[in-house]
């Protein structure tokens, strides 16, 4: 789900939605999944609000790279529109 609002642009509520996979992560690795994506998030929070030109440039360069490799974003990671990661 968070996947899918970070895709729609909605940010702050995939945030949301990662630090409660957290919560809800029975091993390892599904926790430090969760809490990377919540974090990179949180990052990309504070970018657009701090620096709003770059995370357009990266927004713009992200997109280019995905139109690129036709897939929109790379596997298993967020992307796509109101994202800087794909």
């Amino acid at each position: 789900m968070a996947q899918l609002l970070l895709q729609q642009g909605k940010i702050t509520d995939a945030l949301k939605y990662f630090e409660r996979a957290a919560e809800l992560a029975r091993t390892g690795p599904e926790i430090v999944n969760a809490l990377s994506y919540a974090e990179a998030t949180r990052t990309q929070i504070q970018v657009q609000q701090n620096y709003p030109q770059l995370a357009a440039k990266l927004q713009g360069m992200g997109q280019a790279a995905a139109a690129g490799a036709g897939a929109g974003g790379f596997p298993g990671g967020p992307g796509g529109p109101g994202s800087f990661y794909g």
